[in-house]
């Protein structure tokens, strides 16, 4: 069983389990049971939400040298749904090699938490602000603890399933603070789609209210549409999805849409991979990592 199929399994099983042992729908803190190989998990007070919010971050190779003043461009990763920020991971172990043998320049890597179930959107009534806490709390904070380019010049995003319809729902919006996005296998579930099981059906209800209305104008296809001008040559993108995945018509209605508002992009279908983001992560190697580098100049 795949890992990014386990974290669904797992949100399945918080989510059942939760009411009985009145446990939080999402949790925003996560920190990983066991240290992760070259990251650091920290976190930062959410004033959106009343609570502390975590990530892990990757920091390159020489960046605590005494001496060192330079500053860094970011990537900001978005795990997939029933995950956090501790789990459902681009490796941090083939950025670090990337950076070692010059394929990249060094970067810094933030994995965001976005709530297991949030579709990286502010649910109805205030009390979960996945893409508040995003946008206007974890971005300036990673701004001002780190030693970043501040600036959408040196700011990238891209994410998994659910991290990939977050990530490119907020590089289309905030075309100003981002200059690429990398969506693996985005959930571009529609209005209809959003309801087809138990756990997206209270996902639908918790956080956006029962409202087909207000899940679509969260929708990267419905914010596209919106703010094409903003973003046309704007905002590099690049999407990729398993031809074997259950995403793929919904990875090709995204691609057709972007195709049919002349916003150019990348799309790849990769055949015999499932809704697997290690075996994606395998087949792209750096090239995700390098059409950001590619692009932070934009």
């Amino acid at each position: 069983m795949r890992f990014v199929r386990i974290c669904f399994l797992l949100g399945l099983l918080v989510t059942a389990v939760g009411a009985a042992e009145e446990k939080p729908f999402m949790s925003f803190f996560n920190p990983p049971a066991k240290p992760i190989p070259l990251e650091e998990h920290q976190s930062y007070g959410s004033q959106a939400m009343k609570t502390r919010v975590g990530y892990n971050i990757y920091l390159p190779p020489g960046y605590r040298e005494p001496g060192n003043t330079n500053r860094y461009p970011v990537i900001y990763w978005l795990h997939g749904r029933g995950c956090s920020e501790s789990n459902d991971q681009f490796p941090a172990a083939m950025i670090d090699a990337a950076i070692r043998s010059n394929s990249i320049p060094p970067l810094i890597f933030v994995y965001a938490s976005g709530g297991a179930m949030s579709f990286y959107s502010d649910s109805y009534d205030g009390q979960w602000m996945a893409e508040t806490t995003i946008i206007k709390e974890l971005v300036p904070h990673i701004d001002s603890t780190y030693r970043t380019i501040a600036d959408r010049k040196g700011r990238a995003i891209q994410g998994m399933s659910m991290g990939g319809f977050g990530a490119l729902k907020l590089a289309l919006k905030y075309p100003d603070m981002f200059s690429s996005v990398v969506a693996f296998a985005g959930g571009y579930r529609s209005a209809e789609g959003i309801q087809a099981d138990e756990i997206s059906r209270q996902i639908f209800k918790r956080v956006f209210g029962g409202d087909p209305q207000r899940f679509m104008a969260n929708h990267p296809a419905t914010i596209a549409r919106d703010n094409q001008a903003a973003v046309r040559n704007r905002v590099a993108v690049k999407m990729l999805v398993g031809l074997d995945d259950y995403l793929l018509e919904n990875n090709r209605w995204m691609h057709a849409t972007l195709t049919e508002l002349n916003l150019v992009h990348e799309y790849w279908e990769i055949a015999g991979i499932k809704h697997d983001l290690p075996r994606l992560s395998a087949w792209l190697g750096t090239d995700g990592l390098q059409f950001a580098v590619r692009h932070f100049k934009d």
